[in-house]
This record gives structure tokens, sequence and C-alpha cells, in this order.
């Protein structure tokens, strides 16, 4: 008889197994988590090495809180559209508390993260200073910005004002920048 539990149990086991396996498979896959990710190298057709190179180039310049992050497929190429709310405009006719989006190359789509020289796209509670132009093109519909340099113009920030996300495979004067008073936007 304590055989027969002793069986009993072990299936009892082996199926909560299978369906716990089953379901975090599930929750990965709807979660859209990254599993693999896939790094793209590149040459920038517009490059900056310096903040006044930026500020020069930018339409806008602002400090913005990532509220929605979706990643996209487009002509086989992964983008992710964000919708952003402005916290303080540095340059343009932004006013704060409005929420624009920013297109960039990239991000996470059928659970593989897309990243062009390491950096990785906007993701929701994220904050970043961003140096950014007007978007003409086909991947949206929606009025949309995108990064100068791809990433160069993207500073992401912690809660003291650090800047957190750096390019370490290249070394120009704004990948030496820690903190946004470094940049002189105000």
């Amino acid at each position: 008889m304590s055989k027969m539990f002793s069986d009993l149990n072990k299936k009892k086991i082996t199926y909560g197994i299978i369906i716990l396996f089953i379901m975090s498979a599930l929750l990965i896959h709807l979660m859209n988590v990254p599993i693999f990710s896939l790094n793209i190298h590149g040459e920038l057709s517009e490059s900056f090495k310096t903040v006044d190179e930026l500020k020069q180039k930018a339409d806008i310049i602002v400090e913005a809180d990532v509220v929605k992050a979706n990643s996209i497929k487009y002509n086989n190429v992964v983008f992710t559209l964000s919708d952003v709310v402005i916290k303080k405009t540095y340059k343009g006719h932004l006013q704060n508390n409005e929420y624009i989006k920013i297109l960039e190359t990239g991000g996470v789509y059928n659970n593989i993260e897309h990243t062009f020289e390491g950096q990785k796209t906007l993701k929701r509670q994220e904050k970043a200073i961003l140096f950014l132009k007007k978007y003409v093109g086909p991947v949206t519909k929606d009025q949309a910005y995108t990064v100068l340099g791809v990433y160069q113009g993207k500073f992401n920030l912690d809660s003291s004002g650090n800047i957190v996300s750096k390019n370490l495979e290249y070394t120009t004067q704004l990948d030496l920048i820690t903190n946004k008073n470094e940049l002189n936007l105000e």
C-alpha cells in the first residue's frame, strides 16, 4: 500500500513539474521577456563626438520618463516605439507633462532582445535626457522623434541624475559623461 502511495506521489510531483515548466514558458512568451540577445554592429549615418554637436543638431532636448514601450518589426528590422512624458524641456516647444513618441532601432521582439552596438532601447519606468529630431519615414504613422546618433543622444538616468547606460565599445567625450549636470543644458 505504501508503494502505491509512493508511486502516486512521484506522479503528482512529475506532473506538477511539467505543469510548472509549461506555465513558466507561456508566461515568458506572453510577457515578451528576452531569453536571447542579438547585437547588430554598423556605422552610424550621423555621429556625434560632443554635447555641443548634439545640442546644435537637436530639434528638441528633453528630460523624460518612459511610460510605455512596444517593439514592432518593419522590413525585418525591430524597432521600439516608446511613449514618454516630458519632465523638463531644455530646447524646443514641448511642455512639461506632454506626451511624445520616441522611435528607436532595436527592442525585444518574440523574446529576442535586438540591440545596436550593445545599446538597449528605452524601457518602461526609465528616465532619460534625450537629444531628438523629428522622425520622417514609413515605420510609424504617429508623430514621433528619433534619438540623434541612434544612441549617442540618449542618457539614461538613475534617481540621483547619474548616467547609468553607456556605450563601452567606443570612447568619445559623450561616453565620459557621468551626471546630467555635465551636459550643461541649463
